[in-house]
């Protein structure tokens, strides 16, 4: 027996994607009205921000639970993991550890990419007032030596093409970076509980929207910022008339949800409401069907 073949004998390929929920409310909203998306706490190097998204968990049915490595809630719909990232476009997340050089890297991509863009700024700045510095007038923190030496240095004469396509090169660099850190997530996290957890366990799966962009707690001048407030204190879902994920009954795998009772009241829900039948279980069933 070859060893590529002993290896998936022993290791047990998940083939599902999970989108878990905390009430049956909120599981018959998805199945007739698709996934809304809202803002999610993170952490993003050393600071709190909110990432626009919709989650989905690759993992096996004894991972969720209480004690176990998935706790957010004990309804679920359940999908083919290859359908449905083809379908909804989905990406796993990226798992960073906490505090390491890596992490640092996509911050510091951040911030050197946003001084390039407004070099245009700095040159009507030196055109209009023929003062020594530009650095000492914006407000950005933090910002490096070399960024300083960059506005510092430059004048009134330097080519407008030039600063153009310095521009155009450095709105792609924050572009990419942005799309790379709508699907960071550090290795360990702390639940609300102030607890650690390995998040990395979680084989997480996400839908971001680039035009909603993260929201940093902090702003570039240091302030609190207004913005993330506001999302912080507003009830999700916080979009419901755009950032939709919709899908049909017949991409559904089957459905879990806490007892028999439910198993019923769901199966009627999915008859009148979406004219179909989707298979519908206890999440301790699918338990011990999976130990078998």
């Amino acid at each position: 027996m070859s060893a590529n073949i002993l290896t998936k004998k022993i290791m047990k390929e998940i083939n599902q994607i999970i989108h878990l929920t905390n009430s049956m409310d909120r599981l018959k909203s998805i199945l007739k009205n698709g996934f809304y998306t809202s803002y999610a706490k993170e952490n993003f190097g050393d600071k709190n921000i909110l990432i626009p998204m919709i989650s989905f968990a690759n993992i096996l049915f004894r991972d969720i639970g209480e004690r176990e490595v998935i706790n957010y809630g004990n309804y679920g719909i359940v999908f083919d993991r290859e359908h449905i990232i083809e379908k909804f476009n989905l990406n796993p997340v990226f798992y960073v550890k906490n505090g390491s050089e890596l992490e640092n890297i996509f911050v510091q991509n951040l911030q050197i990419s946003i001084i390039p863009q407004i070099l245009h700024k700095a040159k009507e700045f030196y055109k209009q007032t023929k003062k020594e510095k530009f650095s000492d007038y914006i407000e950005l923190n933090p910002i490096s030596e070399e960024e300083k030496k960059l506005l510092d240095t430059l004048d009134s004469d330097v080519n407008d093409d030039f600063i153009h396509s310095v521009k155009i090169i450095f709105e792609k660099y924050f572009v990419n970076t942005m799309q790379q850190v709508l699907l960071l997530k550090p290795y360990k996290i702390e639940d609300k509980q102030n607890e650690t957890k390995i998040a990395y366990n979680e084989r997480e799966w996400r839908k971001s929207f680039l035009d909603l962009n993260y929201i940093s707690e902090i702003k570039p001048t240091g302030e609190k910022n207004n913005e993330y407030e506001k999302w912080i204190k507003t009830p999700k879902p916080h979009f419901a008339n755009k950032y939709i994920l919709n899908f049909e009954p017949s991409d559904v795998k089957f459905i879990y949800v806490e007892n028999q009772k439910e198993v019923l009241e769901i199966e009627k829900f999915i008859r009148d409401n979406l004219k179909s039948e989707i298979e519908v279980y206890t999440l301790n069933y699918l338990k011990l069907r999976e130990n078998k």
